[in-house]
């Protein structure tokens, strides 16, 4: 799923995709009808989750990465700052025929901020009215607004990333972008890593309302929860083990976030073995997570040092790939 999700996410701000064998793309500076924003959640959603039971909300999805979500763009966030755009322009009356026509046509020579709609005026204006009544209401007057919408503003107009920040769905900052969201982790290791933060991966203890079996299958021992499976399991305790004398680190974790906390404090050592030790966490999560599928649903028996040994090398391969000509001591 970490390749969806570097997919759905669009710099640029533009969205495409394929109907009736034909592809589609949206402009990513012009306002979108309702129809077609809720198209494209609907189709970013099924992409990113191919299920219908959502692991995680995607209004938190859309929070950005060091907010505990994807960085995924809200669609109608986005929507609505570029309404607030196009409500800038014809504040500022822009340049162009279109704004010349809304001002000698619907406000003849008055103001957009006192403007009503009225039945039967366009579905657009309706919407920036809304808008500006959004607006008024946030900052408590109108003369606020305006203030508000300077801030966002450089000399060709409205910058529509600066309204996005404001209507963009918010969390508290969380300390986990630095060990998940980079660069040399691959992104299907950093996104199981983040579902396992926040507690919503697949485990038995959450498939309940399925009556199946909700003990451990790597033990057998124990119910099956995110703690148990990936630090509690005799299984897991046993690789985590050989994992953490191989790197060098002497603190026993006992939860993925105690873990993140410990790593980004504790940097000793080479900037290699930092990388290193990150790698290790994203792909011993990732590692045993696999690894618990494939007993449930492949019938494989469990293996911890082999699992131990695939761990290893595969760190060792994405380190040769940050440092070519190094030579490892660990």
């Amino acid at each position: 799923m970490g390749s969806q999700v570097s997919l759905i996410r669009r710099p640029a701000g533009t969205y495409s995709f394929g109907h009736s064998g034909c592809g589609v793309l949206l402009a990513p500076n012009l306002p979108l009808p309702a129809t077609a924003m809720k198209k494209i959640h609907h189709l970013c959603r099924n992409f990113l989750w191919n299920s219908r039971r959502a692991p995680v909300a995607w209004e938190e999805v859309c929070h950005r990465t060091e907010e505990r979500g994807l960085g995924i763009r809200h669609i109608q966030s986005w929507n609505m700052a570029l309404l607030a755009r196009v409500l800038w322009n014809i504040h500022r009356k822009a340049d162009t025929l279109w704004v010349q026509w809304v001002n000698n046509v619907y406000l003849r020579g008055g103001s957009i901020w006192e403007w009503q709609p009225k039945k039967g005026d366009s579905p657009l204006l309706r919407r920036l009215a809304d808008i500006r009544d959004r607006l008024i209401t946030a900052f408590g007057t109108t003369g606020a607004a305006v203030e508000s919408m300077v801030a966002w503003s450089n000399l060709k107009g409205l910058e529509t990333s600066k309204a996005y920040e404001y209507f963009r769905p918010k969390h508290t900052r969380q300390p986990w972008k630095a060990a998940i969201w980079r660069a040399f982790i691959p992104p299907k290791y950093s996104f199981i890593l983040w579902l396992g933060l926040r507690g919503r991966l697949a485990t038995r203890d959450r498939l309940a309302f399925l009556q199946e079996d909700p003990t451990c299958s790597l033990c057998i021992n124990t119910n099956e929860t995110t703690k148990h499976l990936f630090f509690e399991c005799p299984f897991s305790a046993s690789v985590w083990s050989d994992i953490r004398q191989w790197l060098g680190i002497n603190r026993r974790m006992s939860t993925i976030l105690s873990a993140i906390k410990w790593l980004k404090k504790e940097k000793t050592g080479s900037s290699v073995q930092n990388k290193a030790r990150l790698l290790a966490l994203a792909c011993t999560v990732y590692s045993l997570w696999r690894h618990r599928n494939e007993v449930i649903f492949e019938g494989k028996a469990p293996y911890p040092k082999g699992l131990v040994i695939s761990i290893r090398i595969t760190v060792y391969r994405l380190l040769l790939t940050l440092f070519p000509h190094r030579m490892f001591a660990f």
